[in-house]
Formats: C-alpha cells, sequence, structure tokens
C-alpha cells in the first residue's frame, strides 16, 4: 500500500516550487489510483449498487452491451477474494468477506475473452476504458499491487493453470494479511467433466454456460456454501439453448425466490461511457434489438404467439401501442404520468401484470374449458367475466384419469373456490374422437355420461386475434382486459412459452404462421373462450337457464 507523504505548506513555496510540487503530488495521485484502483471503484449505477448488495445464493445480471454487468460480476470476485472493499462498499465487508477463498471464472474463450479482456481489467499496470490512461471513462486493473504475490504479476499468475494467486486482507486492517485466494479461469469450451473437482466459494460465469457446465458450477459450490454468478446478454440466436436460464435463474431472479436474484442493467446507465455514441448507434437498431443489446431484456421467446402477455410488471405506451422501457417522468404534473417512454418520450405510459391476485366470486358467471387427451392428462380452466366483460382465469387443472375421475376433480375445485359455473366447453377436434376402441364412443359422450356437458368450441385462429387484444391495456383503464390468478401455473407456463413454427422460404407456412404444437393446451383453451364472445349478461342469462329445476348435468 502507497505511504502518503504529510501535506506541506504551500502559501510558503514560491511560484516555481508550487508548480514543482503540485507536479510531484499529481504524479503521487496517479500512482496511487494505478496502484490502488479497486479503493477507487464506484458502482456505474444504482442497479449495480444493488447487485453488490445482493447476497443472493444464485445472482444474475442481465445487461445490454457495455452495460458493465460483466465488470461487476468480476469485480464481486475480485473484492470476496482480497478482502478490499472501496469506502462506498466497506459496509458490504461483513456480509461478504470470508477469508482466503477458491473462486473459478468461466469465461467464453480463453483466446478472444481471458487474454485479451479479462486479463488487462485485473493488472493494476494496465488501463481499460475510453479514455486515455487516468481519464475519467476507463480504470486500471482491479487486483491492487499490495495484493499480488510479492507485489508481482508474473509470481501471481500461472499461465499454466490460468490461475491468479492474491493476498487475502483484513477488510478491517488492510495491512493484515489472513491467507492466499485463487481466480481459476476456464472456458465454456472445455468438456463438462473438465468442471467435475474442487470446492469453489464463488462461480462466475460470463456469459450463459450450457446447463451441463451449471449444474457442475452446482455441485462445486454445494459443499462451501457458496455463490453462482452469471453475467450475460441474451441471445437472439435460437440455437443457443438459453431456456433453461430462463426457467431457473431469470424468472424466480425477478421475484427473489430460493436465494435467487436478477438485476437488468442498461447500457444508458453506464456513466463510464459515451452515451452520444451510445446514441448514435442504437439510432439505427430496430425496437428488439435495442430491448437486448441497450436494455438486456431476454428475447428468447420473441416469437411468442401472445408477446404482450407478462406475469412481471412491465410497462405500455399508449402513444407506440406497444410494450416500451419506462423511465420515471420527474416533471410529471400528474400522478397518471408519473412514467415516460424511453423510445417516444410519451407520458401516456402504464404499468401492467396479467398475473394478479384476486378473490374468485359467485357474482360472477364462470365458464369452464376442457381439452380431453387419450394419452395424457386431460386438461382444463376456468375463467370467470365480470360485469365490464373483462375475463379473469381463476383456475387450472388436470387429470390423469377417465372422466369420472375428472368429475371428482372438477367438483373439488369448483366447491373449494365457490365458482357459478354456467358454460361448460371442450376442444371440438378431440370432443369427437372415440374415447374407447371397444364401446366406439366420442370423449364428449364419456364426458356427458360423467356429469360435465360440453358444447363444441370454435376452433377459429380469430380466437388468438382476440385474445392478443384483450391482452393490450385498455386506453380507458389503463389495464389489460384479461387476468390470471398466480396459481394458474400451468396457464401461465403455457402463455409465455407458446411460440410460432420458424417460418421456411419457398413454403406454404410462409404466407401463413402456423404454431408449434407444443405448450398448447391451456392456450387453445383460451382461444376457445374469445370465440365465443360471451358478455356478462349474456352469462347471466345462461346462469338462469342452467339453474332451472331438473336441468340435465353438472350445473
Amino acid at each position: 500500500m502507497s505511504d502518503v507523504a504529510e501535506a506541506p505548506d504551500l502559501a510558503a513555496l514560491s511560484d516555481e516550487d508550487f508548480k514543482s510540487k503540485l507536479g510531484e503530488l499529481l504524479t503521487a495521485a496517479q500512482d496511487d489510483r494505478r496502484e490502488n484502483q479497486l479503493l477507487y471503484y464506484r458502482p456505474v449505477s444504482s442497479v449495480m449498487m444493488a447487485v453488490h448488495e445482493s447476497r443472493a445464493r444464485v445472482l444474475g445480471i442481465g445487461g445490454g452491451n457495455g452495460s458493465g454487468k460483466s465488470e461487476g460480476a468480476l469485480l464481486e470476485v475480485v473484492m470476496a477474494a482480497t478482502g478490499v472493499f472501496p469506502e462506498g462498499l466497506k459496509h458490504l465487508a461483513k456480509q461478504k468477506w470470508r477469508g482466503p477463498i477458491a473462486t473459478r471464472v468461466i469465461l467464453e474463450s480463453l483466446t478472444t475473452t481471458l487474454y485479451p479482456v479479462i486479463l488487462p481489467k485485473l493488472q493494476h499496470f494496465k488501463w481499460s476504458g475510453v479514455d486515455q490512461p487516468g481519464g475519467e471513462r476507463g480504470h486500471w486493473g482491479w487486483i491492487p499491487k499490495w495484493c499480488l504475490i510479492e507485489g508481482s504479476w508474473e509470481k501471481s499468475w500461472t499461465d499454466k493453470l490460468r490461475t491468479l494467486r492474491v493476498l487475502c486482507r483484513d477488510p478491517e486492517n488492510l495491512e493484515r494479511i489472513v491467507g492466499e485466494s485463487t481466480i481459476a479461469f476456464m472456458s465454456k469450451d472445455q468438456d463438462p467433466s473438465d468442471f467435475a473437482s474442487g470446492d469453489f466459494h464463488i462461480i462466475m460465469h460470463d456469459e450463459p454456460p450450457t446447463l451441463a457446465i451449471w449444474r457442475e458450477s452446482e455441485a462445486r459450490t454445494m459443499r462451501v456454501a457458496g455463490r453462482l454468478l452469471v453475467a450475460m446478454t441474451w441471445p437472439d440466436d435460437p440455437a443457443i439453448p438459453v431456456d433453461w436460464i430462463f426457467d431457473e435463474v431469470y424468472e424466480p431472479g425477478l421475484e427473489k425466490q430460493r436465494g435467487i436474484e436478477w438485476y437488468n442493467i442498461y447500457t444508458t446507465d453506464n456513466r463510464n461511457l459515451d452515451q452520444v455514441a451510445v446514441a448514435a448507434q442504437a439510432g439505427a437498431w430496430s425496437t428488439e434489438t435495442k430491448n437486448v443489446r441497450l436494455y438486456g431484456q431476454p428475447i428468447r421467446f420473441s416469437n411468442r404467439v401472445h408477446p404482450v402477455f407478462t406475469d412481471h410488471t412491465a410497462a405500455w405506451c399508449f402513444t407506440c401501442g406497444k410494450t416500451c422501457i419506462a423511465r420515471a417522468n420527474d416533471a410529471a404534473a400528474h400522478s397518471e404520468e408519473k412514467l415516460q417512454c424511453e423510445a417516444c418520450g410519451s407520458v401516456q405510459v402504464c404499468e401492467f401484470n396479467h398475473v394478479k391476485e384476486f378473490e374468485a366470486s359467485d357474482r360472477w358467471p364462470t365458464v369452464w374449458l376442457l381439452d380431453p387427451h387419450p394419452r395424457r392428462p386431460h386438461v382444463y380452466l376456468w375463467a370467470m367475466c365480470d360485469p365490464s366483460d373483462d375475463w379473469w382465469v381463476v383456475a387450472d387443472g388436470s387429470c390423469e384419469g377417465d372422466p369420472v375421475d375428472t368429475k371428482k376433480d372438477v367438483d373439488r375445485i369448483e366447491r373449494g373456490l365457490g365458482l357459478n359455473v354456467v358454460h361448460r366447453v371442450v376442444d371440438p377436434n378431440m370432443a369427437l374422437s372415440p374415447a374407447s376402441s371397444k364401446r366406439g364412443i366420442n370423449w364428449r359422450d364419456e364426458f356427458d355420461s360423467a356429469g360435465l356437458v360440453c358444447s363444441l368450441a370454435d376452433d377459429s385462429h380469430v380466437g388468438r386475434e382476440r385474445l392478443n387484444q384483450y391482452m393490450k391495456p385498455d386506453a380507458g383503464r389503463w389495464q389489460p382486459r384479461i387476468h390470471v390468478h398466480p396459481r394458474c401455473k400451468a396457464t401461465i407456463f403455457g402463455i409465455k412459452r407458446f411460440v410460432w413454427q420458424d417460418r421456411k422460404l419457398g413454403s406454404e407456412r410462409a404466407l401463413l404462421q402456423v404454431p408449434k404444437d407444443k405448450n398448447d393446451d391451456e392456450v387453445n383453451l383460451l382461444k376457445y373462450l374469445m370465440n365465443e364472445s360471451l358478455t356478462f349478461s349474456q352469462l347471466m342469462g345462461l346462469n338462469q337457464h342452467f339453474h332451472r329445476a331438473g336441468r340435465r348435468g353438472a350445473y
């Protein structure tokens, strides 16, 4: 660590001596910064500060290009390994410092990432950034010289093992060395078996790993109660398999479930970048590209049939007519104009979420929809209609048994929620197919006999278009017209993953998009619901009809 010289009496110096002394002080300040850059670190944004404050077992950072996501994750490793925390983060030392630790950093490539990018970010004598050395937009390497073995990079770095040894210091007394930490570097191009050894207190993934490598990382951190970090920009190439990250890290991380947290870092928030240059580059990008490259938004399911649907708070711009990236509108004169669209500047912006808690009401008529299957569970859901003709998906379910077993499950759920079911609808394609080769009757007959009397649904694709319209926030109420209860996990899962088939040039499908035959059960039931075009008044009329004495069926 640098010694700080006693300050001279500048007032007593001549002009020439003053200039000389000032030069010495500036040089000393530059040398101090070069050897102690970590002490000068400031998070690039408030979100990055939240990343550093996180104690999550699994920490995901989704960021745009140049947002600082990788650097922030790397600094989590460096601070924990060295015990050196900058002044603004010193309060985190007691939470995050464990003494000497073993860490692993897994990169996209050793040749294109480790040597030209990552190592210079760690070497105190190397400058990284847009400005010339010593400028405001850049930094010297993060590992302090006094955390290297004998102050030497050469003695700390082992190229054969691609491992960096660093002195671990006591955050409360940086003069005190408590041992050595290691930072080992690997590439996701390596065989998964290469990762199946050792125990690590932190494993950082720079860009998404394969699922096999992630599983090995989970095992390597388990015995020492370690942490897993992943910093990534979502790929827009469907060939890159990241669905598992979406399911296992991103979605639970947004809700801070099971010790998992996820943060989105914006490129436009990085104070170390030339934002004029960023804006110039982004001007040529599509909205989708901006969402990925600037805002770190996932587009893995960008070909969704129902793209507006969200189970997390999102923003809708009524001027643009689509979801948007929204900023706080500090100049808002009215409370309803508290947000501003990043793209067009409009304040006609609302927050919305299709998934919300609500109470079932026996005053609202309910429609039950069924999709029977011969070789897998029958699938069904319930949707209530309110006096404004909005729809509330209150429950979903499935049954592997026969129609009689299904009837028992349906009765149980309807009694438990107190549902006023006035209409039942069945998938027309499966309803008329044989339910039994021996008896020669169809599924509709089977369910009718069990007490679940259903009308045949309309399978028109118009229902999909209508469903998309119901999912868009209404301009009058600033809320969507269809809502889903969080208990409807199968419905939520299906809507988010119901996607179009890839178009093939020269084929008939290039003219008409066709959805993939996957994750479509609950979504098709909602399509049937939309095709019914039922209103609250119509359903209340059905209610009177179905509850007349002597009516056959399960109503």
